[in-house]
């Protein structure tokens, strides 16, 4: 698998660009891609700041976070993304512009996110400022999020699907059956993490809220308790139709 690194670019990446950023690098732990992932601006405007408080609002409604701090796009940036990602067309051309008189064309893309719509169509972005109320921020989420599945489709990439066991092997690990842990401090712990987790044996996260991968809290050697290899789940590979599929549910 192609490893990819992706920098989606706004006017002051504030607003769309951060949000772009962390709906692709979610779309990525989900399908098992581990593409890298950026935003930037170009302009200095929020330089050192965090996004918007309405692009984090929105991400905690789906639970969802940033870590990112603003950063103003630089030449150096086409020399090191196979793909820099345009979040409007005012961005995109002046990113062309950038591109042809620095030559950086031979090194990365320059690509327009609304481009990628559905069927192969130009989809509709809102554009996004600090002034826009919560609808369009609203709004925009769910068109990134479109045009971001169709731009890892258009890499005809594989697409891994984490599958989590099934709840009779779960049962297997639950207090009271014959296998169950002998220690009380264990069987208690086994008892909490089972009901808050559907039966499902987990440390601290949720495999589910992974896209089926394990986190370093979940990892049996940096545990106290170890944890059932049956939680770990199976990866499958899908085909390019059920790759389809999978991501239009997501």
């Amino acid at each position: 698998m192609t490893f990819k690194k992706i920098l989606f670019v706004c006017m002051g990446n504030s607003c769309s660009s951060p949000m772009a950023e962390v709906i692709m690098q979610n779309l990525m732990v989900k399908t098992s891609l581990y593409w890298e992932v950026d935003s930037a601006g170009l302009r200095t405007w929020n330089t050192g700041r965090r996004p918007n408080k309405r692009c984090l609002q929105i991400l905690r409604e789906h639970g969802l976070r940033s870590d990112h701090f603003c950063r103003q796009f630089s030449v150096n940036d086409f020399l090191y993304f196979d793909y820099v990602v345009a979040m409007d067309e005012a961005v995109f051309k002046e990113l062309l512009l950038w591109a042809a008189d620095n030559r950086a064309g031979k090194h990365c893309q320059v690509l327009l996110l609304s481009s990628f719509g559905k069927n192969g169509l130009p989809a509709f972005i809102d554009s996004l400022s600090p002034t826009h109320k919560l609808k369009s921020f609203r709004s925009a989420y769910y068109q990134i999020k479109e045009c971001c599945k169709q731009l890892i489709l258009s890499q005809k990439v594989d697409i891994v699907k984490y599958e989590l066991p099934s709840t009779d092997d779960d049962e297997l690990y639950y207090p009271g059956k014959d296998n169950a842990p002998q220690d009380s401090a264990k069987a208690n712990h086994v008892t909490e993490t089972s009901q808050n987790n559907s039966g499902i044996y987990l440390l601290n996260t949720d495999v589910r809220s992974s896209g089926g991968l394990m986190s370093s809290s979940t990892d049996p050697s940096n545990s106290k308790t170890s944890m059932p290899s049956c939680s770990q789940g199976v990866q499958r590979k899908l085909c390019h139709k059920c790759g389809q599929k999978f991501l239009a549910a997501l």
